[in-house]
């Protein structure tokens, strides 16, 4: 064999690579659905080898299969390529083409989500901690601080003049499609956007410091109605944007599920059926108000949130094992 021959096919697939992770750079940028991609045409090809079959809808699954093939061709040639950190990264809305498929059972039976109070946390945990059933629990919040105390200027004084101490995770900023960098952007922003009189916005941040988490949790408690073994993780999420603004359809990749506090404003929530489930499952549509809670399993269900017109909207939320 030619000394050459290795060096042709290394190049080749490394150009092939480069086309495919664009593609999936364009799609995530753009924001397109699963559903939108699965329905795009295949131009014609006069090609006389290539079947009239490749003319018909192609799904975003071919993709990642293609994505597969050459990553495993890769880690095949070299061997080193599985010990190198971020060497081929994935666009986040390529990651769900690789979650397992779903029993539709989880979801077959639901057709609203139920609005309870006064739950008992062994109620709870028979009936929903760790199932894929949503509900919203209407009376969590009756003594937290921060349902007086959230908003704008609270987390802008907050973030600006208190101490955040030591890194314990990994830090996550979403700004979604409000043009903001980074948390310290929105805390800075012109009074008129930050009162909802300019651009809109809409953005999402995780806690990272222990002084952070620990400051922020005196105006929250641990929900009365988790689990009395249930331990909850050490990262908050926190939501805040106004009226019209809210997140794309998506799924999840955290580790557990999730409680998510509505303490200002009202959220409109959109739950959809894993997509091998559409056709056994129904959607399900929400509006979560101030001081509910609605405990979903966002790692399952694809979900979608609308600010609705009026306030601000804050949300405060956690995961639980």
């Amino acid at each position: 064999m030619s000394p050459s021959r290795p060096k042709l096919c290394d190049k080749k697939l490394k150009s092939a690579e480069i086309k495919l992770l664009k593609i999936l750079h364009k799609i995530d940028n753009m924001k397109l659905s699963n559903s939108y991609i699965s329905r795009l045409m295949l131009p014609e090809c006069k090609k006389p080898f290539i079947s009239e079959t490749f003319n018909q809808n192609i799904t975003f699954y071919y993709l990642g299969i293609a994505v597969l093939i050459i990553i495993f061709t890769y880690w095949w040639i070299y061997p080193s390529f599985a010990s190198e950190r971020c060497t081929l990264e994935i666009p986040s809305t390529a990651l769900t083409l690789f979650r397992p498929p779903e029993d539709c059972s989880m979801c077959d039976s639901v057709s609203q989500v139920a609005r309870l109070g006064n739950l008992t946390p062994e109620e709870f945990e028979r009936r929903f901690a760790y199932s894929p059933t949503p509900v919203i629990v209407t009376d969590a919040t009756r003594h937290w601080k921060a349902i007086k105390e959230f908003n704008f200027n609270f987390f802008a004084d907050f973030y600006r003049n208190g101490k955040m101490g030591n890194k314990i995770n990994e830090c996550f900023f979403f700004a979604y499609k409000s043009g903001l960098r980074s948390l310290g952007e929105v805390l800075s922003m012109d009074a008129a956007r930050a009162n909802l009189s300019g651009a809109p916005w809409y953005v999402g941040w995780s806690t990272c410091y222990d002084e952070e988490t620990r400051r922020l949790r005196q105006y929250y408690d641990r929900p009365y109605f988790l689990p009395r073994t249930a331990e909850s993780d050490t990262i908050d999420w926190i939501f805040m944007g106004g009226p019209g603004q809210g997140a794309h359809m998506h799924v999840d990749s955290v580790r557990r599920v999730s409680w998510q506090a509505q303490v200002r404003g009202r959220k409109r929530w959109q739950l959809a059926p894993p997509p091998e489930c559409l056709y056994t499952c129904r959607a399900l549509t929400l509006t979560v108000h101030p001081g509910e809670i609605l405990v979903v399993d966002t790692n399952r269900w694809y979900h979608m949130t609308h600010v609705l017109p009026g306030d601000l909207s804050i949300t405060i939320g956690a995961e639980y094992d």
